[in-house]
């Protein structure tokens, strides 16, 4: 598909915002790349007007181990158009702070999520997001903090840590946006 100026739905379901910041760099660089995005979350109310975009982008975060509910609902009622369009899936995990868990065929949430869904994504990629204790509600700091120790991950209540490597989401972009321009 090579279109001039590719109109790009980008969705967002974040749950503590590193989703959403990683959503706006992919849509700042398809935008750089001629691409018009739209930027919004993926919630309920989330109904997309397929004559209105010809890809579509959706960056979801995990949190001990599930994704939003409203991923498979947009899945179960858009999987048909999802499947005839190019997407991008970004998959938001703390656990592909470790290089070697960023990888979709071996990212267990990513590969269960894909097995789950009636939508099959034309790119996917497993980023790492951000571990910010002093964020969280005490059940939440608590519950990430066992999941931290058991991953030998920091336990520290104050630890603020930002795993997301830039470079990787801005070559996905970039990857994506060759695809809709026709330079691949």
């Amino acid at each position: 598909m090579a279109l001039e100026h590719p109109t790009v739905l980008i969705l967002h379901s974040s749950r503590f915002g590193q989703s959403i910041k990683i959503a706006d760099t992919i849509a700042r660089r398809l935008s750089e790349r001629g691409a018009v995005t739209t930027l919004t979350a993926l919630t309920v109310a989330t109904s997309p007007n397929p004559e209105r975009f010809d890809a579509v982008v959706v960056v979801a975060s995990v949190r001990y181990g599930h994704y939003d509910q409203q991923l498979f609902r947009l899945s179960r009622q858009y999987g048909w158009w999802l499947n005839s369009i190019p997407t991008l899936l970004v998959t938001v995990s703390l656990t592909a702070r470790k290089p070697e868990k960023r990888d979709p065929e071996s990212h267990s949430y990513t590969r269960k999520l894909l097995a789950g869904m009636d939508w099959r994504p034309g790119h996917t990629e497993v980023v790492a997001g951000a571990l910010e204790y002093p964020r969280y509600t005490t059940l939440d700091r608590e519950a990430i903090k066992l999941i931290m120790k058991i991953t030998d991950g920091p336990t520290d209540p104050s630890t603020v840590v930002e795993y997301t490597d830039w470079d990787q989401v801005k070559a996905a972009a970039d990857a994506f946006a060759d695809e809709l321009l026709g330079k691949r």
